[in-house]
This record gives structure tokens, sequence and C-alpha cells, in this order.
């Protein structure tokens, strides 16, 4: 990138294909609210091209902005890495994170996709529960406080899906959140918030998030666009102290290289012609499209599985997880009952570190059918 901005240098050792021989010679698209956009020759040669591996330039200014915004940081050291999608950023910290046999927290149940990151890792996993409100501190207080007792390491990191937790629909409380960053700095663990759903929850205000309470700079903060412009673009960021985030540049250089161009640019152009107070329209879209879509679930579950199953109203998210009170074993419940129905849920089971453990849970998705 260096020699790429020297004025009058020629590169001869960049391994770039010349933006001449591409096939595409436009792009424009129109986004929500009936604002048409065209690229520029120059945007389009930039995002056919390879570029940083931090990500597009101009749109981690304009990400930057938004971050202080939303959750108004109390540090100002902080920095962003733009990845293939929340979870590809979640797999790069792991990897440089966890060793095998290191003890790390995760709040059970899990996202599937998180799952299959840490298995291959082979750490020491500690799974804290939820209730309706999110995880359980106390939880977190007693695993560290035994660990200290009996000599073990303490916990390296907790993982936290904390606003409309996939599977369970659960959105963390200010209190425990608070309690939870307390817990954090007095056992000193690093808080890996993965909050895809942020804008996706049914609160009256928007939650405070681990971001934002952080004073020592043991946040890292991963958002997607996946729930709020295209899951299929498949663009994630990184927010974390400066030291991780270099690490994080330095491993997706080695790795996926770079986001698509593609992807950022249309982002980037989001941001440039869209306010701030479209912005804020376009969440509470989302956000009453998903409301409606979870009550009429509601309604539905209410209806036939009233007896049956026992469930707490999502706060956030697109799932409902239902417990089966007649079964404890919900793996046959759905192959031999469901599937050959053609209605096809997923088993609790499947959300465990454990797959092979018995679980009377189902998730339910009211976001795409």
């Amino acid at each position: 990138e260096l020699y790429l901005t020297q004025p009058n240098s020629i590169t001869l050792a960049a391994g770039m294909p010349n933006a001449a021989t591409y096939p595409v010679n436009s792009i424009s698209m129109t986004y929500k609210y009936n604002i048409p956009v065209n690229l520029s020759k120059h945007e389009v040669s930039t995002a056919l091209q390879y570029g940083s591996s931090q990500g597009y330039a101009p749109l981690i200014e304009k990400w930057k902005e938004f971050q202080k915004m939303w959750h108004t940081p109390k540090r100002s050291d902080w920095q962003v890495v733009f990845t293939n999608g929340s979870l590809d950023g979640c797999s790069k910290i792991f990897e440089m994170m966890i060793d095998e046999n290191d003890p790390v927290m995760i709040q059970a149940p899990l996202y599937i996709g998180i799952l299959g990151a840490l298995v291959p890792l082979a750490p020491d996993v500690i799974e804290i529960h939820q209730d309706a409100d999110g995880i359980i501190p106390e939880e977190i207080t007693k695993e560290c406080e035994q660990r200290f007792k009996d000599g073990k390491p303490m916990p390296k990191l907790l993982y936290i899906n904390p606003t409309g937790a996939n599977p369970t629909g659960t959105v963390l409380s200010e209190t425990r959140r608070r309690k939870v960053y307390e817990l954090a700095q007095k056992y000193n663990f690093l808080i890996v918030e993965d909050d895809p759903y942020y804008f996706v929850h049914f609160l009256g205000e928007q939650p405070t998030s681990f971001f934002s309470l952080d004073t020592d700079g043991r946040v890292i903060r991963l958002d997607s666009f996946s729930k709020i412009m295209s899951a299929g673009i498949r663009v994630g960021v990184v927010t974390a102290h400066p030291d991780i985030a270099t690490k994080l540049q330095i491993h997706m250089e080695n790795s996926n290289i770079h986001p698509s161009n593609l992807s950022q640019m249309l982002i980037y152009k989001l941001f440039e012609n869209w306010t701030p107070q479209q912005f804020e329209q376009h969440f509470k879209d989302i956000q009453k499209f998903y409301r409606e879509r979870r009550d009429m679930m509601l309604i539905i579950v209410e209806k036939y599985l009233k007896g049956l199953a026992e469930w707490c109203v999502p706060q956030g998210g697109m799932f409902l997880w239902v417990k089966v009170t007649v079964v404890d074993n919900t793996l046959d419940l759905v192959l031999n009952k469901c599937v050959p129905q053609g209605v096809f849920v997923l088993p609790g089971n499947t959300f465990n570190y454990d797959t092979s453990k018995h679980d009377c849970h189902l998730r339910l998705s009211y976001s795409y059918s």
C-alpha cells in the first residue's frame, strides 16, 4: 500500500491484475428511500481490485463515526478491521487467542458456527448458562473462584452474544452487562462481544454494549451487516484494542487477504448516501418486522404447544427457544416426527458444546418462512 501511494512512483512490485482487463464497466444500484447510486470509474476499479487487509479506507472512517455515534466509547485507542462476516472474525480471534486446553467461557446454549470454530482448538470449555435475562453472572464468579481455589488457570476470555442471543433470543440486561464487565476486570479475562443482532431487538432503547462500558481495552466487539443489509455480502467488523486489531489484520492478510472490496464499496456508498436519521429509521423498520413475526410465532405455539412445552418471550433476534416437557431428547423428535412431515427445526443438542448430550429444546426460527 505504501509504494502505491507514493507520488510519481512506478511500481513493478505489485502482483495485481490490470483493471483494463476486467469485464465490468459500470455498477449502479438503488438503495432504500429510492436513493440511486452510480459508482465512478475509479470506484469500480477499486471495488474490483485487491485492497487493504484492514478494509476499504473510506469505509473504515465511516464505520468509526458510526461506532462513536451508537456506542460513545470511553477509550480513544481502538481500531477496526473488516472481516468476511462476523463468524470469520470470531474464528480468527479464537485462533489468535486460544491454545489447546486454555480455559474459555462461553454462553450456553450457543450458536452452532461458534461451536464449530472452537472444537478444533480443543480449549477447556466452561459453559455459562442463561435464563430469561441472559447469562448468569453468578456462574462466572463461581467458576472463577473454584478455579482459583484449585490452582487452575483462570479463563482467558468470555464469548458472549448479548443481544438477541442465538438460539435463546435473550437480551442481556443492563445490570448484568455491568456486572459481567466488573467480573472481567476482577478476574482479568477478555470479553468477545459478538453482537450481530444489536439492531434486532424489541426493547424501547438500544442496549448498552460492552464496547461502550470498556475502560481497559479488554472488549473485542464484532459487528455484522448480515442482519441489517445483506447476509450474502459477507462483511463483518472487529473493533478492538490496536494491539489485537494489528494482529488480526496480519491474520487477514495471510488468509483471506481482505473481505470483498465490492461488498465494502456497496456498504460505503450506503453510509455516504444515508443520513443518521435514515439509518435509525431502517433499524426501527427491522425491529418492527421481526417483532410482528415473533408475535405471530408466539400465538402459534400458544395454540398448539401449550401443555407440551415451555418458552420465554424472545426480546431480540430471530428465534424462539422452546423446552419440550414431554420428551428428554428432541433429536429423536425432529428426525422421526418433524422431518417426515416436512417440518424442519433444529434440536437443542446442536447448540451444546457436547452435542452427544440429550437435550429437550427446539430452536424455531420466525425470520424467514
